[in-house]
């Protein structure tokens, strides 16, 4: 009876284990779309979650932040905009968001990119390609770190501690909130401090891509990451910029 019990718990205790953060939130209001998504996202080996409108994905959101992976997000839903997800996600979580849309102008690719978006897709797409991205995206997010590799986990400078296996970062013991493409960008630039990387070094080691054209979007972000350490640290730069080269990030800051 013991053995069966222990067993039990042993199961039990695995099963939660793969429950955190296993699920994908698809927010889409083609239900159509959603269902072979959501094939794409068990092909993966995560849970689909779906949300086919702005209120029904804030309540997804607020319920089961904790265990969310990735969010794949329509920009266009019947009762709002998809953007004002994205900045809500931006402003309170760290997943990464793919953003799925009929719109496939510059503009509205560089708005959701700048808003915090870390993929985008335009309709119609390749579901292999889905598949592709999203095990690429949750493969950089997954967290598979030991605890005796803690102390390298941790990157410390003046003010500033960035933790890699928490992907937090505190600044005067203040946490720092940032998306999942500034905290890579500042781990990128603080895990080799007083290197200067060019704008095409920084965005294929982060976008995991081909850089073909500066649209601004890593000056506008790497902006937003200065901003926010400053807000806490309003006397130190810790992100220069090498005119004509790049950036580093300044450990003597």
């Amino acid at each position: 009876m013991l053995k069966f019990l222990l067993l039990t718990l042993h199961f039990y205790l695995y099963k939660k284990e793969q429950d955190i953060m296993s699920n994908i939130l698809i927010i889409d209001d083609d239900i159509d779309l959603c269902n072979l998504m959501k094939h794409c996202v068990f092909n993966e080996g995560f849970t689909p979650l779906v949300a086919h409108t702005k209120q029904e994905a804030f309540s997804i959101l607020s319920a089961s932040s904790s265990v969310i992976s990735l969010v794949i997000l329509d920009i266009m839903l019947p009762d709002g905009s998809g953007l004002e997800i994205l900045s809500h996600i931006h402003n309170n979580w760290n997943f990464p968001v793919i953003m799925v849309t009929a719109k496939d102008s510059l503009e509205d690719k560089v708005i959701g990119l700048r808003l915090g978006a870390d993929d985008y897709l335009t309709k119609p797409f390749n579901l292999k390609e889905l598949e592709a991205r999203i095990n690429a995206l949750t493969r950089r997010y997954k967290l598979n770190i030991s605890p005796s590799d803690s102390e390298n986990n941790l990157l410390q400078f003046n003010t500033i501690s960035i933790d890699r296996a928490t992907r937090s970062v505190i600044c005067n013991d203040t946490n720092v909130t940032l998306t999942g493409r500034e905290f890579d960008i500042l781990l990128c630039l603080s895990s080799s401090p007083n290197t200067v990387y060019t704008k095409k070094q920084i965005y294929e080691s982060v976008w995991q891509e081909e850089y073909f054209y500066d649209d601004g979007s890593l000056m506008s972000i790497i902006c937003k990451i200065r901003k926010k350490l400053k807000d806490c640290s309003p006397n130190i730069n810790y992100i220069e910029t090498v005119h004509g080269i790049g950036y580093r990030f300044n450990k003597e800051a």
